[in-house]
């Protein structure tokens, strides 16, 4: 499944030279996945989902595969962060994001 997604700039440029210091740049959303499996796997309360995004802008639209497996966990991840903010708008992409820059933050 494929989907896309908003993020600032500077995340993306950050992102892209930790995928190609490991893998190359079509592997993008091999490395996108994994950082959200790490994600669901290490925060199940989603506390990073969305801390301080009111402070950024959105500026650049990425896309990313999902593969077949991700989808589901991210529906229940979703369901868990609507039960906490029904008015959460943008939680996939949010999900997204978080997994991003919690991956980077292990990766220094």
């Amino acid at each position: 499944m494929k989907t896309t997604y908003r993020l600032p700039a500077a995340l993306r440029v950050e992102m892209l030279a930790a995928v190609k210091e490991k893998y190359n740049v079509k592997s993008k959303s091999r490395w996108i996945r994994e950082a959200i499996n790490m994600l669901l796997d290490e925060d199940a309360a989603l506390k990073d989902v969305g801390a301080g995004e009111e402070l950024e802008k959105n500026d650049l639209l990425d896309t990313v595969d999902l593969g077949q497996e991700l989808p589901g966990r991210i529906d229940i991840a979703i369901a868990t962060l609507r039960r906490q903010d029904p008015l959460m708008e943008g939680v996939m992409a949010s999900i997204i994001r978080a997994s991003i820059r919690r991956r980077l933050l292990n990766w220094k």
